[in-house]
């Protein structure tokens, strides 16, 4: 059954939806400028006028009255329209009639904040019921459309029953209570209670001790969690979306449109609440802030309406039936999204980088570090070669698609756009910094930004694809884990952390080139100049035995110099000897064999021991270290100033 296409129902929703966008703005605007009280508290005329003399807080407050004034007209007409042309049809009368009855209650609420000055309670109410009108106006300007109008209503049970269309309604919920936690933040002036991004300053993570600071510290924190929500819903949409081309299951492009716009403004507010509140809350700030969240919030109604009519199965083409039924586990068998966004870190290296980077905190001079301290430590080193992983894997995902070892990633599989899993890393490596800026201390924090840019620019964009050294020099990146452990904890670097970042360093080249003689094809293939495709085999397992022997006279002298005991070094000359008699085997074995890839095992679980070896040297009683005064070569300022005045 076909109708007329009720064009006049549908520009008169979309006009009232815009003004109610522009209002809600310009609301925020009345707000910031402190012109709320611009006409007295005179309602609906201004200082008792209807044309009174315009200074600026008068004209600003004046046409937000004039704005409302023609937002109450047009929701007025497209109720009459609703009813009186639409009656029989409640997908189009029921939106414009329940428009009218939310506009009549933002109308009363006028002039009670008027009367009462402002009153925060009732401003929030007020900015509320105007995103859920807003949100019913946007539906019936979605209802009204061509393609809407036009043909039946989509047969239950819609996308929205499935679990990526739960998750994209929860998001839109959640949204709302970000919006809820923002009204308060502003209208109670919690901005300064909470300064400094992306936690705020001097709370050591936790909330603010006063009330404005402890709702300020909700909405950041209820903020990064719908970020993350919406880059789910937007990446699992598109990942269903490409493995259900031409099958049952599909999204369509305009849902898919609207997830990514969702998870786009989202990313682009966080960058303007960033400068807002690192910039001290300037007005014009406030009110970009205000407007990415209206445009978040109307593109999320479209998102989950869009879900809600989209059918749950689409008719295949009689040529693409199977002749005999088949299951077909593609989309079931494939990773979860939480699983891909995960794999995106390549969380096995972080294990180990993880554990590099807490044992030295546990061997330095300055005792057993807090809990707390350990704690922010670790998810700051998580995000933070997290999100060095993450761009890796962005950069290189047209050469992840040719070798066998990685063509499975997210990226090259197309179940997360390159361009998603970019935003994401800087995202990580930017929360990275402010955990270790605010909670640790800016010496762990320049550290641990140094290794993540080294790792992206140095080894990933730069010597990767140019030099046979890649791996020799790039290496080097996760060689700062160790420095970030000790910095964190001291304050300063000394020369017992430069020989654990020298004992990562001679490691990697090794434990590397075991693997790249394995996959040796795979690198050819996707023109990477390993050291085993430019050099050869031989001239490589030289290599590895050389930086082996290096490596072994390194691990010992921790323990020379007093930093480690006598337990550590023995476990390093025992666990080096068994990774040099590997080196040795693989130089005398003409093919490639599984030595490699024991060799390969072995170094993992070789540096894990290694690092293990140095806590438990701590703790057993023949592993005491004499006192020594620590060598000290970078320094907090703080020390430097000490020093200076005892050499005075």
């Amino acid at each position: 059954m076909t109708q007329q296409h009720p064009r006049r129902y549908h520009r008169t929703a979309v006009l009232a939806a815009a003004l109610t966008a522009g209002l809600i703005v310009l609301g925020g605007v009345v707000r910031i400028t402190g012109s709320g009280m611009g006409c007295g508290d005179h309602w609906p005329l201004c200082d008792g006028e209807w044309f009174p003399p315009l200074d600026l807080p008068t004209l600003i407050e004046v046409s937000h009255r004039w704005v409302a004034a023609l937002l109450s007209a047009a929701v007025a007409y497209l109720a009459w329209q609703g009813w009186r042309h639409h009656r029989d049809r409640p997908e189009l009368r029921n939106p414009a009639l329940l428009a009218g009855l939310v506009l009549a209650i933002q109308v009363l609420l006028g002039p009670v904040i008027v009367k009462l000055e402002l009153p925060p309670a009732v401003v929030v109410v007020h900015l509320l019921n105007a995103m859920v009108l807003l949100a019913i106006l946007i539906v019936a300007a979605l209802r009204s459309a061509r393609e809407e109008a036009v043909t039946e209503p989509v047969v239950p049970p819609p996308l929205l029953s499935t679990p990526t269309g739960r998750l994209a309604a929860f998001t839109a919920a959640f949204g709302f209570i970000v919006i809820l936690f923002g009204a308060l933040t502003a209208n109670l002036h919690a901005g300064p209670y909470c300064l400094g991004f992306p936690l705020c300053q001097g709370t050591r993570g936790g909330p603010p001790a006063s009330t404005q600071g402890a709702i300020h510290w909700i909405h950041r924190i209820f903020a990064f969690g719908f970020a993350l929500l919406a880059l789910s819903a937007a990446a699992r949409i598109s990942r269903h979306a490409r493995a259900s081309a031409g099958g049952r299951i599909g999204y369509g492009a305009g849902v898919r449109r609207a997830a990514w716009l969702v998870a786009g403004l989202t990313l682009l507010q966080l960058g303007v609440a960033a400068a807002m509140v690192l910039q001290v809350f300037p007005p014009s700030w406030r009110a970009l802030h205000l407007l990415l969240g209206t445009l978040i919030w109307a593109s999320l109604v479209v998102l989950v309406f869009r879900l809600s009519r989209s059918p749950l199965e689409r008719p295949m083409p009689a040529e693409a039936i199977p002749a005999a039924p088949v299951e077909s586990p593609a989309v079931e068998s494939r990773p979860s999204l939480l699983g891909d966004l995960v794999a995106l870190t390549k969380p096995r290296i972080i294990s180990l980088l993880l554990l590099t980077t807490v044992a030295p905190m546990i061997i330095t001079d300055h005792g057993p570090p807090s809990p707390a301290l350990v704690f922010w430590v670790v998810v700051g080193g998580y995000l933070m070669a997290g999100g060095a992983n993450t761009v890796n894997m962005w950069f290189d995902r047209d050469i992840d698609g040719l070798m066998t070892r990685t063509r499975l990633r997210p990226i090259p599989a197309g179940r997360i756009p390159g361009w998603a899993a970019l935003g994401l890393g800087v995202l990580q490596g930017a929360a990275a910094f402010g955990i270790f800026w605010y909670l640790v201390n800016p010496l762990a924090a320049g550290l641990a930004l140094a290794g993540y840019l080294f790792y992206i620019f140095v080894y990933t964009i730069w010597l990767k694809r140019l030099s046979p050294q890649n791996i020799v020099i790039g290496g080097a990146a996760g060689a700062f884990p160790p420095l970030v452990g000790w910095s964190a904890v001291t304050g300063s670097l000394d020369l017992a952390a430069l020989y654990l970042f020298a004992i990562i360093f001679f490691w990697t080249p090794p434990h590397f080139w075991a693997l790249a003689l394995m996959k040796r094809q795979d690198y050819a293939r996707a023109g990477i100049p390993m050291m085993p495709v430019v050099a050869g085999e031989r001239y490589t397992k030289v290599q590895m035995l050389i930086y082996t022997a290096l490596l072994l006279p390194l691990t010992v002298m921790p323990a020379v110099i007093g930093a480690l005991g006598l337990f550590y070094a023995a476990a390093a000359l025992l666990l080096g000897g068994r990774l040099c008699w590997y080196a040795v085997r693989l130089l005398r074995e003409r093919e490639i064999t599984p030595t490699a890839w024991r060799m390969y095992k072995y170094s993992l679980r070789y540096l894990a021991l290694l690092f293990l070896a140095m806590g438990v040297d701590r703790a057993v009683p023949f592993g005491h270290r004499p006192e020594r005064g620590p060598i000290l070569l970078l320094e907090r300022p703080e020390q430097i100033s000490a020093t200076a005045g005892e050499r005075e």
